[in-house]
């Protein structure tokens, strides 16, 4: 079950995109243009809208196409890279750890350079206590320095920024399909923590296919939630509505599931997950 724990790790990832504040917000104002559904409608009365299942799986699949090209291109450029693969790990899941520092919203707290300098010195106090390797020690130093640098940079700032979506009429399938892919192409520096996260994964992967694999797993799991809010519209909608209180939880989540990916792919154990769960 857990041959491929980073598999998982996707899915659940684009479950967790679906949830995030940056997404779930407009997903009513996308399933009401591609199903003709809005609030109010004949729709919402009913329990089941299975009529919208049909223009919601070619939108599904018109941003899994998107994306699932991207991990073909991230694997491929990987595997060009090989000679300096090492390097790609180490910066890539500093990068990780600087999406999910990011999604728990950590960068926005008034004393985050407070607590940064902490964990610099907790980690030295582990080095000198001889609890982790002297390589180790840099490692996590390399991937601290490396977060900082970009946090006085404002990069940070720039991923905080908000896209908008108009609602529109009922699409066409085939129109349905073309906005899945303009949202697989336009939200993703909204979802780009994740996404890009998931992406660096992917480069390391051994070959196209597994990257490919990758996001296919990343795109089921942001897919699935669409689609059972097409069809439960109604449930969905008063979901959307309570919701809201949750959002921090699931950015904590989602943040400290992305740091510790790009930890382990940092310190090249990211197979260390599947020994854990298989004791």
């Amino acid at each position: 079950m857990f041959e491929n724990i980073t598999v998982w790790a996707a899915f659940v990832a684009g479950f967790l995109s679906f949830l995030s504040p940056c997404v779930l917000p407009i997903v009513p104002a996308y399933l009401s243009y591609i199903t003709g559904a809005t609030v109010g409608s004949s729709e919402t009365e009913e329990r089941f809208n299975i009529k919208a299942v049909i223009p919601i799986l070619f939108f599904v699949a018109g941003f899994s196409t998107v994306f699932i090209l991207m991990g073909a291109s991230a694997s491929y450029i990987g595997q060009l890279l090989t000679e300096y693969k090492d390097y790609i790990a180490k910066i890539g899941g500093a990068l990780v750890v600087f999406f999910g520092i990011h999604f728990t919203g950590l960068f926005l707290r008034p004393n985050f350079d407070r607590l940064m300098y902490g964990v610099a010195l907790f980690i030295v106090s582990l080095g000198l206590f001889d609890i982790l390797s002297k390589e180790t020690v840099f490692t996590l130093l390399g991937v601290w320095s490396f977060v900082m640098a970009l946090y006085f940079f404002n990069v940070h700032q720039f991923l905080y920024r908000q896209l908008k979506v108009e609602k529109s009429a009922k699409a066409s399938v085939l129109s349905s399909y073309i906005v899945g892919l303009t949202f697989g192409a336009g939200w993703s520096p909204c979802i780009g923590p994740i996404l890009g996260s998931i992406l660096m994964i992917a480069m390391n992967e051994d070959s196209v296919g597994k990257g490919m694999l990758l996001l296919a797993a990343y795109s089921l799991g942001l897919g699935i939630p669409f689609i059972l809010a097409g069809v439960l519209w109604t449930a969905f909608l008063k979901f959307v509505k309570k919701f809201g209180k949750f959002f921090e939880v699931v950015e904590v989540v989602g943040g400290v599931l992305l740091i510790a990916l790009g930890l382990l792919l940092v310190l090249g154990n990211l197979s260390a997950i599947t020994a854990i769960l298989e004791g």
